[in-house]
């Protein structure tokens, strides 16, 4: 694809994406003071704290994109360069923040020396706020192959950037997406592994209740202990139809203790 069929492509996510949240108002709501106001929405409230925002045609220029690359030692792809100049707005994570007075707040969060080193470009974290989420560049410049993938954050704390190794950062990448616009397309239509996770979650603590008569964490970790055949008979079908991995099911266990 060319650049400006990127920027479409992105123009059009936005657009359509701030149509679907809009469906339910207080997605588009922040706490905006005035020296924001030229992100509030025609309709906002000015008296509330609480307003309306709305996405503005950026003015990001080339001598600030370029500054960007200087700062984060990446050349950026060409569809994360229409990603970041076609709208700015507040959307949060698994899209990240671009707003007018921080146009590139989502990439800064994430951005990380030793994923960058070893051929991943942060650009933005996941909705929990566990995992940054990458382009990984190896096939680059042919973007369609430039697949999403997920690190959890904490891995990064135990490694050195002088020692750590090209496999210590691979083999602990989850796979997201085949690339950045089928990554965005996911999400605008509920397919993304968030969503899904969501569901999931949702799910696992619905058949621990009905199927297995469980009720909060504590009967959650006697089954565990106990009878972890039933436990794993009654989830297998929830794990297969989410593709959920081992770590994946793991990790929604532990969150059962916030959700029973």
């Amino acid at each position: 694809m060319t650049y400006e069929e990127y920027r479409q492509y992105m123009k059009n996510f936005f657009e359509k994406y701030y149509t679907k949240l809009s469906q339910n108002e207080i997605s588009i709501k922040l706490p905006l003071d005035e020296s924001q106001k030229e992100m509030w929405s025609d309709d906002a409230a000015p008296n509330e704290e609480w307003k309306k925002w709305k996405l503005v045609s950026s003015v990001v220029k080339e001598d600030e994109l370029e500054a960007l690359e200087k700062e984060i030692s990446v050349k950026l792809p060409l569809s994360l360069r229409a990603f970041l100049t076609v709208y700015h707005h507040y959307f949060e994570n698994p899209i990240g923040r671009n707003s007018l007075f921080k146009p590139f707040e989502a990439v800064k969060r994430a951005w990380n020396p030793l994923l960058v080193k070893f051929g991943y470009l942060p650009f933005t974290w996941d909705g929990e706020g566990y995992h940054i989420r990458c382009i990984k560049l190896k096939e680059m410049p042919e973007e369609e192959k430039c697949g999403i993938y997920q690190i959890d954050h904490e891995i990064l704390f135990n490694l050195d950037e002088d020692t750590a190794a090209q496999e210590e950062i691979d083999e602990n990448m989850k796979f997201v997406s085949e690339n950045l616009l089928t990554y965005l397309d996911e999400i605008l239509n509920d397919r993304d592994r968030d969503s899904m996770y969501e569901a999931a979650k949702a799910a696992i603590a619905k058949t621990l209740k009905e199927e297995c008569g469980i009720t909060d964490f504590d009967g959650l970790v006697d089954i565990s202990n106990e009878d972890p055949d039933r436990l794993y008979t009654a989830l297998e079908p929830i794990q297969e139809q989410y593709s959920l991995s081992d770590d994946d099911m793991e990790d929604i266990l532990d969150m059962m203790e916030f959700i029973l």
